[in-house]
């Protein structure tokens, strides 16, 4: 071998010796010393490369999960499945995932991993009576370096038995809320060093996330089931109220009903009676949404019965609110008034059960039709009165309810009576379903875009 081929390879070990610190002028020295440092260098190669893989394996995990929660109709089996791939990526003896139940506040094992039934059914683990769950809930993951002393640990000895030594209690949280806490252990005595914190904590936060999806998602289904439950209820109460006026040789009818959500606690109704007699009655229950349109089905199907064999109007009110009390709690009444025009348009015979009082609009005068007695629903004992108002042609009798005089506006006005009554006598020469209309009109241009609680129902009956 020529000069330039023994001292190139001498001159690059003389520098990476002398590089690192180790000055030798004997060549063979320098040969073993080299040797070495390339062993150190391939070691250290070695290591990384192993680091490199399980980062590679720990990313893969990872992924691995987020494909399993985004794909998965079992949540539970997802979270067992968690629970054994956190165990063998920290190389630990076993995991459990607790979730809160708030209603409760109990932590319920909703997934594990080499844990024993004895240690899972060991008692209930209350939130407010843990202090290491309490610490996770405020965002620290806490370290239990043995769980068979740690006076935090309520089962130590159950811990004992099942080879519980080290672990970690990470809090699953995400965007703020914590759900449960996500808890491994080791067999024996183990610090944990910050990179497995933070992937323990990676991991939490990945099925929090989850957990929170699915849980907003099966809310929203269940909210999408209620609201078209509601919908259809709110198409079958419509069809309770009627599609047409009756047909009176002299009185004249209209009817306005807007409801202020699908279903409603307002109600009308007029019943055709033997002999030509007509029944309007009106009627608001307490309550809205679908106890108030059950209420008001209630209502209307125990007048309707009554209606139709009794003629004294005070015994039909008096005995539709037997009827509402031996249904409904205390909380639950309606006020309603009842009443009918004979035959010959000439006399209206009412009671009045706590209903905003329907006016008899004559001239340039108004009469509230007040006489009855309590609402319907609250005392089983209540006893009613009836009236007998005389009528004459042009007569105006107007019914509502008090979404009318209690719609209010920007500036928390209320409509009141005394605006109700203008509108009346603004628009009495009006056909009745054109009046009808304007009455409401008014009522919304009043109101303006201000949201309003409450139904709103108007019926007018004119004698020609």
């Amino acid at each position: 071998m020529n000069s330039a081929g023994f001292t190139a390879p001498v001159a690059w070990r003389t520098f990476l010796l002398g590089s690192v610190g180790i000055v030798d002028n004997d060549p063979d020295e320098q040969t073993k010393n080299f040797a070495i440092l390339i062993a150190n260098i391939l070691s250290v190669f070695c290591r990384q490369e192993a680091r490199i893989r399980r980062r590679v394996g720990e990313l893969s995990t990872i992924y691995g999960l987020g494909v399993l929660f985004a794909n998965t109709e079992d949540f539970d089996a997802a979270l067992n499945i968690t629970a054994q791939r956190v165990s063998h990526l920290m190389h630990v003896k076993a995991a459990s995932i607790r979730l809160l139940d708030e209603a409760t506040g109990e932590l319920v094992i909703s997934g594990s991993h080499n844990i024993g039934s004895r240690y899972l059914n060991k008692g209930r683990i209350k939130l407010d009576e843990n202090p290491i769950d309490q610490a996770a809930f405020a965002g620290q993951v806490v370290y239990i370096e043995d769980a068979r002393t740690d006076p935090r640990v309520r089962f130590r000895e159950h811990a004992s038995k099942e080879g519980m030594v080290s672990g970690l209690c990470c809090p699953m949280s995400y965007r703020g809320k914590t759900v449960g806490v996500l808890r491994i252990y080791s067999r024996i005595r183990r610090r944990f060093s910050t990179f497995d914190v933070e992937l323990l904590q990676a991991i939490s936060s990945l099925a929090a996330g989850a957990i929170v999806s699915t849980r907003l998602a099966e809310e929203a289904r269940v909210a999408e089931r209620y609201a078209r439950h509601i919908r259809q209820a709110g198409q079958i109460q419509r069809r309770m109220i009627p599609r047409k006026t009756p047909n009176h040789p002299r009185v004249e009818f209209g009817y306005v009903y807007q409801p202020s959500f699908d279903v409603g606690g307002d109600f009308f109704d007029f019943l055709n009676l033997p002999e030509g007699n007509v029944g309007i009655a009106i009627a608001d229950v307490v309550g809205k949404g679908l106890p108030g349109a059950l209420m008001m089905a209630s209502v209307r199907s125990a007048l309707r019965a009554h209606a139709q064999s009794i003629f004294d109007i005070d015994d039909i009110v008096g005995r539709v609110n037997r009827h509402m009390c031996r249904d409904t709690l205390v909380s639950e009444f309606a006020t309603l008034f009842y009443g009918v025009i004979s035959p010959n348009a000439r006399q209206f015979t009412f009671c009045n059960a706590g209903h905003n009082p329907p006016v008899l609009v004559r001239d340039d005068k108004i009469k509230e039709l007040m006489t009855g007695g309590l609402v319907i629903g609250v005392l089983p004992e209540s006893t009613y009165e009836k009236e007998v108002v005389d009528l004459q042609s042009g007569d105006l009798l107007v019914f509502y309810t008090d979404g009318v005089t209690e719609s209010v506006n920007y500036d928390d006005e209320l409509y009141g009576f005394d605006r109700l009554r203008e509108s009346i006598f603004k628009h009495r020469d009006l056909e009745v379903a054109t009046m009808t209309q304007q009455l409401l009109w008014d009522v919304r241009r009043f109101a303006g875009l201000a949201d309003q609680a409450d139904d709103i129902t108007v019926v007018v009956a004119r004698i020609n």
